[in-house]
């Protein structure tokens, strides 16, 4: 299927939303009460935030010194995600699929076939962010497309953000 197919099917179900390619894995399993827990656990393990040192950075030596610490702690940070995200006991999650097309609150895989109506519980990584799984909850209005119903707004302007690289991504191969 192409973006185009994928587009007409959202636009049937009331889904009106720019549609970006990708290729991302993501498991999935129907969704059931034990996957709540694991969907809040992930979403309450925030990632401690670098502070905005560009704030501080000035004309003087110090701006070399706290530019320094400040990718010092950039790095430091990414190895903490790293190390838990290989610490944390995941639900095993029945089914494995890519993700093929991603709209603002839209998945969609030719691979997969999902069915209609049904909820899911499903998990998986952006490519900018390798060790932070994304958990989310989203209902099927097709056999290969779903709507997002819960989300941890955190990760939702993840989301938001990669499908706005790749529109800009698109845009510039046009030209």
């Amino acid at each position: 299927m192409d973006l185009g197919h994928f587009k007409q099917l959202c636009n049937q179900h009331g889904h009106f939303t720019r549609l970006v390619a990708c290729s991302l894995p993501i498991e999935y399993a129907p969704y059931q009460e034990v996957h709540a827990s694991e969907y809040e656990s992930l979403g309450s393990s925030d990632a401690i935030q670098a502070p905005d040192w560009e704030v501080f950075y000035g004309k003087d030596r110090e701006d070399v010194i706290l530019r320094a610490l400040s990718e010092i702690y950039a790095k430091l940070n990414h190895l903490e995600q790293m190390m838990s995200e290989q610490q944390i006991a995941y639900l095993p999650l029945e089914s494995q699929s890519t993700l093929e097309v991603l709209g603002h609150g839209i998945l969609g895989t030719t691979k997969a076939g999902f069915e209609p109506s049904q909820t899911y519980y499903m998990r998986f990584k952006l490519p900018h962010m390798p060790y932070k799984r994304i958990p989310l909850i989203a209902r099927a209005f097709d056999l290969h497309l779903l709507h997002i119903t819960r989300m941890h707004p955190r990760d939702v302007k993840d989301f938001d953000g990669f499908i706005a690289k790749r529109e800009l991504e698109s845009l510039k191969k046009a030209d």
